[in-house]
């Protein structure tokens, strides 16, 4: 059989993450329930999927480092480390706490832990913008009515 006759075989529902091409990032926070210099504490809803967890967990310290530089910069996800597998990871509301623990000129490093269990380090990366992005500070703003 040739490569292209297997491929076409292989039923899309049986394919692993199937239903990541519904991943819309817009649904994975809930709600900002505090933010200050060092932390962001924010909440998930029940039932998303793994991977719409771990876009949660880096949103929110995505948000974090923009409100700290004043939504001036652009922030990104630059690296995972020691993250703990977890299978149900979403299933239950999640409570995020990303403490900053590092900053540099072009990045930062958070320790993340969902409701007292320790998660991952997440390194995001930042660039400057030539004004400040008011999508997301309205964004975080409409997070925090919602604590």
């Amino acid at each position: 059989m040739s490569p292209d006759a297997r491929h076409s075989a292989v039923r899309v529902e049986d394919s692993p993450g199937a239903g990541f091409s519904a991943f819309d990032p817009s649904v994975a926070l809930n709600a900002v329930v505090s933010c200050d210099a060092k932390e962001i504490v924010a909440r998930t809803s029940a039932g998303l999927p793994p991977y719409l967890a771990l876009e949660a967990l880096a949103q929110a310290c995505g948000l974090h480092l923009r409100r700290r530089h004043d939504f001036a910069v652009r922030a990104f996800l630059a690296s995972v480390s020691d993250l703990v597998h977890d299978p149900g990871l979403g299933h239950s509301p999640l409570t995020i706490h990303a403490t900053l623990v590092a900053e540099t000129s072009a990045g930062a490093a958070y320790d993340v832990v969902t409701d007292d269990t320790p998660v991952c380090r997440m390194v995001m990366g930042h660039t400057p913008l030539a004004s400040p992005d008011t999508f997301f500070r309205q964004r975080f703003e409409a997070l925090c009515t919602r604590s």
